[in-house]
């Protein structure tokens, strides 16, 4: 909202009555009334300005002199107080004042009282700090104002004797970020000086490593990443660099970061180095989700098998439990069944030997998800129990737990339930900081959008994460993007588009090499070859995705055309049972009608509309006219939905056809 320009007298009273009320008095607010026409949200956007600020923003000239001239009218020591009050912060207490001033605390608590009588301070009623009486300025302006006639130098010197006073409470993990805030605060400003920061820089860095532990524990990565990058900086202590490097990287993994596989390829080799093998295999376990998030099977598969060699022949230990559900689960991702139980199971062994629970979310994710893809149902409560054991321990993995239910759900049919998991994913991955799996719920979320016929959501959720992927952050779901992509480009009449994303997302997802990167990129390269007239082509790529049990209905409505329904049809029993299952057994079975009613009961809409298309043509062709109709006028109204030309026309001339 743009204010109108203040005169001196009312900027004046406005700060005045902001800083003695924190309201705006009826008169004041009646001024601004009566300036802004009589919009009440003129005095409310003041307030928001000026009465809520949370500091960072320059204040106007005006406002600084009217606060700086009260501020000037103090005793010398009552200003100078109230500085270092601000050194401290909004909240401060009379103890570390004493210290910063090397004052007698009675003497502090004096002045602070005056202080308060004149409305600068409060006393709180309780304190946050044991022992120690706590204060806050009364508003935020005078705290910036005061902060800011502190010569830098100074604010530097000061910043220091605050961290050394909280130091002196004992238990500086329990104050740990605001210790590393001063420590912070007066490398900064040194640095901005040109001074050395000397023989604080080991003190700074224990402390920053702290803030960063506790960052970490809270699962506030990107916090994390910047207390462990400024403790590196200053050049902790040899023995420590392994440790705080392997965190680093573990924060950046789960932050999202791409600097993740150098650091932690840095931390494993220093962390072999420095005999601690466990260590550096859990490293390894982090380097090989990276470089799978990547899209890289094969260098996912490399660190793996690096993490194995660490622990082998070791004694039980949490490291070996992870181990064996990060097996669990690249075996669940190959469709290796019996191998993702066998692991998944061992590391539930361990866990329960080592009575520890934080590899059970994992490994029961694993279990429960290739469960489900055998067709036993019953790794739904697996699922389920992995996502109940993420959420009590706070812990990340509960977000890729939550996705996996999602969805095994979504794909039995389950489309609404899947799409509120789903929704329960991404809040959770935000929640407990894992932007890794958040990412990658972001980009299944484009596949459901095309699902469900939001064509210009998933286009431009698509397009937006291809350009991640392109600006240096690849990821395993790109081939996906590009398969989605690929669909809405030729069903909007951008055939060169549509044949350049479905050989991209192909080529991507061999090299993910998992089936379930693989099989739908297949499915569209087929689908594209098919409409396009490639018949050859499409009937190699028809045989491929068989073999690899790929995607049904596209497979199903190939099969005729290709020659292949017999094949089709024994194909179809090895697929998990589903509502697209059961559409594709009604098409082999010459009932295009009822599969389409089957896809639009759950949801499927651009499904539905292919299916109904496709029976449209056969009913035509077979001289059934009013029937062609029925399903031909269902599937025009869904692709002008979407803008759809290429099947739009295609309908219209079926229409005319039957006129």
């Amino acid at each position: 909202m743009s204010l109108p320009p203040l005169s001196d007298s009312e900027t004046a009273r406005l700060v005045h009555a902001l800083l003695e009320q924190s309201v705006l008095p009826v008169e004041v607010q009646a001024t601004l009334l009566e300036r802004a026409g009589g919009n009440p949200l003129y005095a409310e956007e003041f307030v928001r300005m000026f009465g809520e600020r949370g500091g960072g923003a320059e204040l106007p000239e005006s406002v600084q002199g009217i606060i700086a001239a009260r501020l000037d009218g103090l005793e010398a020591e009552d200003k100078s107080l109230l500085q270092d009050a601000a050194v401290v912060g909004k909240v401060f207490w009379s103890g570390a004042l004493a210290a910063i001033g090397s004052r007698e605390q009675f003497a502090v608590e004096e002045r602070l009282h005056a202080l308060e009588r004149r409305e600068l301070v409060r006393r709180e009623r309780r304190s946050s700090v044991a022992g120690e009486r706590e204060y806050a300025f009364r508003h935020v302006l005078v705290r910036d104002v005061a902060y800011g006639a502190i010569p830098r130098a100074a604010r530097a010197d000061r910043h220091r004797a605050a961290a050394e006073w909280i130091e002196s409470l004992g238990r500086p993990e329990d104050h740990a970020d605001l210790l590393a805030h001063h420590y912070l605060s007066a490398l900064e400003l040194w640095r901005a000086a040109g001074i050395d920061a000397g023989i604080l820089a080991g003190a700074a860095a224990t402390a920053l490593v702290t803030a960063g532990d506790r960052a970490f524990g809270l699962n506030a990565f990107e916090a994390a990443t910047r207390f462990y990058d400024e403790a590196l900086s200053l050049g902790i202590d040899e023995t420590e660099r392994p440790r705080v490097l392997f965190r680093l990287g573990s924060a950046l993994h789960l932050a999202g970061d791409e600097r993740r596989v150098e650091v932690l390829e840095e931390a494993r080799e220093l962390l072999t180095a420095a005999a601690d093998p466990e260590s550096a295999a859990d490293a390894s376990l982090l380097l090989a989700d990276a470089w799978w998030f990547r899209g890289l099977r094969d260098a996912a598969q490399e660190h793996l098998s690096r993490a194995r060699e660490l622990i082998a022949g070791r004694a039980a230990s949490p490291t070996a439990a992870r181990v064996f559900a990060q097996v669990a689960r690249h075996r669940m991702l190959a469709a290796d069944v019996e191998g993702a139980t066998s692991a998944a199971r061992q590391a539930l062994a361990l866990a329960d030997e080592l009575g520890i629970d934080e590899p059970r979310i994992l490994a029961l994710n694993a279990l429960g998800t290739a469960r489900v893809n055998a067709g036993d149902e019953g790794g739904i409560a697996d699922l389920e129990l992995a996502v109940e054991h993420g959420l009590a321990l706070n812990s990340p993995e509960a977000a890729r737990a939550l996705n996996n239910l999602a969805s095994m759900v979504y794909y039995a049919g389950e489309v609404e339930r899947g799409k509120k998991l789903y929704e329960r994913a991404e809040e959770v991955s935000e929640r407990l900081g894992n932007a890794t799996v958040g990412r990658y719920i972001r980009g299944a979320k484009n596949w459901f959008a095309f699902d469900a016929g939001d064509w210009d959501e998933a286009l431009a959720g698509c397009d937006a994460f291809i350009a991640e992927c392109e600006a240096g952050s690849p990821h395993y779901l790109e081939a996906g993007a590009h398969g989605v992509r690929a669909r809405i480009l030729l069903a909007r009449g951008d055939t060169d588009g549509a044949v350049e994303a479905a050989t991209r997302g192909l080529a991507l997802a061999r090299e993910a090499k998992d089936p379930q990167a693989l099989r739908p990129a297949l499915s569209v390269q087929l689908h594209v070859q098919l409409e396009l007239g490639n018949v050859l082509e499409a009937r190699a790529t028809a045989l491929e995705t068989l073999a690899d049990e790929g995607y049904v209905i596209e497979l199903a409505l190939a099969a005729a055309p290709l020659g292949l329904l017999e094949e089709t049809r024994n194909a179809l029993p090895a697929h998990r049972a589903s509502p697209w299952r059961d559409a594709a057994a009604a098409i082999l079975g010459g009932s295009p009608a009822e599969a389409a009613d089957l896809l639009e009961a759950i949801g499927d809409r651009s499904g539905e509309a292919q299916v109904r298309l496709r029976d449209a043509k056969e009913l035509v062709a077979a001289g059934r006219r009013h029937e062609a109709d029925l399903q031909l006028a269902k599937a025009l109204a869904f692709y002008r939905s979407v803008g759809a030309t290429r099947y739009i026309r295609e309908g219209e001339a079926l229409l005319a056809r039957t006129a």
